[in-house]
């Protein structure tokens, strides 16, 4: 019996001191489609299991995705050798955290917490022929207050108490939105490698704690009624801003075009992806911008015209602020 157990325990690395990545080229070929070439590599294999993990450093920001398949059942064991935040968005499946001596906790499908990790082992049962995607974005708390500093909007997660135990630090479960969704795809599909890898990942992962640190600000604020009404109203606007992000539409335009009362569209909009329409535009509008001059390699006027911009000037102060660096545009 023990080494069946022993041979169940699947270790997790949801953090590591020294990293020692594996050449691509070592993974199976059905794995090659979901490689980040920016990120670093592991895998492991046996009959119980396959894991693939890719690890990214951006700045204060450790991120881990981990594509997991059980052929059998085991047992997830996510380790960190020191105290972090993590915050985390499972898809694809639910697993339940053991927590010796209280209620356990669930990893629902489509939902995000954020969790004070102590160093050590946890344990997380997983059934047979089960799938999941769990992403992980870290930061150690004491690279918050800093990070705080320029970002404002992050102060309300400094000031609740620090957990004796791990666990999570929001009091209930956050459903992953269509603005979070979307960025993290926009990471599981990044193509950029160097310091444009580095630049876009970075925005993507204080763009997903901001919205994090608004969802949680707001976590005990009632719908509005005309929110939860219009909900397939708001989810078609959203679609559209991401489709047509060249076209800044007026509060009053978009009333008239998706049928939300102009009163309540702000804030219905807010509630619903936990960032304004006019900073959801802008970050819809500077992420094509990006894509246009560093994969398209279009000219700095072609760029300026399909986001909306009068002119190139205002282009690239918008892009080296939006992406808090001096972006080349040789």
């Amino acid at each position: 019996m023990r080494s069946i157990l022993f041979k169940a325990n699947k270790l997790l690395l949801i953090e590591k001191n020294r990293q020692s990545y594996i050449p691509a080229s070592s993974l199976p070929v059905e794995y090659h489609k979901l490689i980040i070439p920016y990120a670093g590599l592991y895998f492991r294999e046996d009959g119980e299991c396959e894991i693939l993990s890719q690890h990214i450093n951006v700045g204060p920001f450790s991120l881990w995705l981990h594509d997991i398949f059980s052929k059998e059942r085991i047992v997830l064991l996510p380790y960190t050798p020191y105290h972090l935040w993590t915050l985390h968005f499972m898809y694809e499946d639910t697993l339940e955290v053991e927590n010796p001596g209280r209620a356990s906790f669930r990893l629902e499908e489509r939902e995000c917490n954020l969790f004070n990790l102590y160093p050590g082992l946890h344990r997380i049962p997983m059934e047979d022929n089960t799938k999941v995607l769990s992403v992980h974005f870290n930061i150690r708390p004491e690279f918050l207050p800093k990070l705080a500093e320029k970002y404002p909007q992050l102060r309300d997660l400094l000031t609740r108490p620090m957990p004796a135990q791990t666990g999570p630090l929001n009091a209930r479960p956050h459903n992953i939105n269509p603005v979070c969704d979307f960025i993290i795809q926009k990471i599981l599909t990044c193509q950029y490698t160097g310091r444009q890898a580095h630049t876009f990942l970075y925005s993507a992962c204080l763009e997903l704690l901001l919205n994090f640190a608004h969802q949680e600000k707001h976590a005990d604020e009632p719908f509005l009624f005309s929110s939860l009404a219009y909900q397939d109203e708001y989810q078609q606007l959203f679609r559209y801003m991401v489709e047509h992000p060249h076209r800044p539409c007026s509060i009053a335009e978009l009333s008239l075009l998706f049928n939300i009362p102009m009163a309540e569209l702000e804030k219905g909009f807010l509630q619903h992806f936990s960032m304004t329409i006019q900073d959801c535009s802008h970050m819809l509008r500077m992420i094509v911008a990006y894509n246009a001059l560093y994969t398209n390699n279009w000219s700095l006027e072609m760029i300026a015209e399909t986001v909306g911009f009068s002119n190139t000037h205002l282009l690239v102060e918008a892009m080296e602020a939006y992406f808090e660096c001096k972006v080349n545009f040789e």
